[in-house]
């Protein structure tokens, strides 16, 4: 349940408490909503009506309840404002816009075949341009574009450029490269860069099913593999940005075959999306696109078969560590393989479980497919601009400046 506060930033705070009720819950009543937040009914309507002349709120419909006047029911106005989220590995770019209400807008998507720097950002500032002309929106109801680079991220340890420097460990070449700045500078816009397993947990807790999940991880499949962990509400990052990046974990079996595809010193190695694809084209097996990959997977393709067998057997001893390190009440697995593949990984993973447990501990972390699909990471960082500016994350507000804490949107 979400509560007010009359602690410091409270005014934002409340502001941001009650936007999120009309959003998880709406249309909803401001009575309803003095319920569910305890703040006052008088509270409530004035913090109501700074969001309906903000225009973030629009009155949905009355509803007839017993006596007196019929109750006002709130909803999001969905075409509030919007932002765009850009998802980059070496292989390819996906974006997509999103309205307020999380709804897509606009998505693409292209294959790449590892672009330097200066022509990724010269992509993704032409992608960005590209879908604003195209769906003719004013930049003033753009919040913002989330960038999402592969994990692990290596922040520059010069304070002065660390705001600029982003070292993706995934993408060699990329060392020191100023991607927030060269961005800032071509679209003059918001710009928020994450991990993109860390985005996909995001987007996962805004939009999809983890929207009334407190804790979870969420198992991110990219060009490699990686995790976002969300604890109490909100994203738990660790020291260096990197909490929940699993591919450099140490593998825990050898297949003792030599073949570079079955066997690797860690994790990640094992879901070397690039590798793989490169065998099954080699062998004659068309890969190209992960829709290439749900058919071969339909046709039982001997080398994705074995490729999904060594790897998800891997995962088991990390999910159970998982388990009982974080405690998390849900696992998602999602990111870029098709459903088809994800929904098997899911049930070996059940079956193989049970000796790794401890019969004693009763409850269970569900083990779940994430709602958001391939385009997981590009939702995730889009949801960035809208939830670092409206969510309810006390961490959030204590970045912002006082001046505008009371502001919602990027230009209060």
């Amino acid at each position: 349940m979400l509560f007010g506060t009359n602690l410091q930033y409270a005014n934002s705070y409340n502001n941001r408490i009650v936007l999120e009720i009309i959003r998880l819950h709406g249309p909803v009543s401001r009575m309803d909503i003095s319920r569910q937040t305890h703040l006052t009914v008088q509270t409530v309507t004035n913090i109501t009506k700074k969001l309906e002349k903000s225009g973030l709120i629009v009155e949905h419909s009355r509803q007839i309840s017993g006596r007196g006047a019929p109750a006002v029911q709130l909803k999001i106005n969905e075409d509030a404002a919007y932002s765009i989220g850009i998802d980059f590995d070496k292989d390819h770019l996906t974006a997509v816009m999103l309205n307020l209400n999380g709804r897509i807008c606009y998505e693409m998507s292209l294959d790449l075949d590892f672009p330097s720097p200066e022509e990724a950002v010269e992509l993704m500032s032409g992608t960005v341009t590209g879908i604003i002309q195209r769906k003719k929106i004013s930049k003033k109801k753009l919040w913002g574009v989330g960038v999402g680079l592969p994990g692990p991220m290596d922040p520059t340890k010069d304070k002065k450029e660390s705001d600029d420097m982003i070292n993706p460990d995934a993408l060699p070449g990329w060392d020191h490269t100023p991607v927030l700045k060269q961005l800032r500078a071509r679209l003059n816009l918001p710009i928020i860069i994450e991990n993109n397993a860390s985005a996909a947990a995001i987007g996962e807790h805004w939009y999809g099913k983890a929207k009334h999940i407190d804790s979870f991880f969420f198992l991110y499949f990219g060009a490699g593999l990686g995790g976002g962990l969300v604890i109490r509400g909100q994203l738990y990052s660790g020291h260096t940005g990197n909490a929940g990046e699993l591919g450099y974990f140490p593998s825990s079996l050898r297949s003792g075959n030599g073949d570079r595809l079955f066997e690797h010193d860690h994790l990640g190695g094992y879901f070397n999306m690039s590798l793989l694809k490169k065998k099954m084209t080699d062998a004659g097996y068309p890969a190209s696109s992960q829709a290439d990959l749900g058919t071969r997977f339909e046709e039982g393709n001997p080398i994705l078969m074995k490729w999904l067998e060594t790897g998800t057997d891997q995962l088991v001893p990390l999910i159970a560590a998982l388990e009982y390190l974080i405690d998390p009440q849900t696992i998602f697995l999602g990111g870029r393989l098709p459903e088809i593949i994800l929904c098997w990984m899911r049930q070996r993973i059940l079956d193989a479980l049970p000796p790794h447990r401890i019969p004693r501990k009763s409850s269970r972390p569900e083990l779940e497919i994430a709602s958001s699909g391939i385009d997981a990471a590009a939702l995730g960082v889009a949801t960035l601009p809208l939830y670092t500016i409206l969510a309810p994350v006390p961490e959030l507000l204590m970045k912002q400046d006082l001046r505008h804490a009371d502001h919602f949107g990027p230009n209060p």
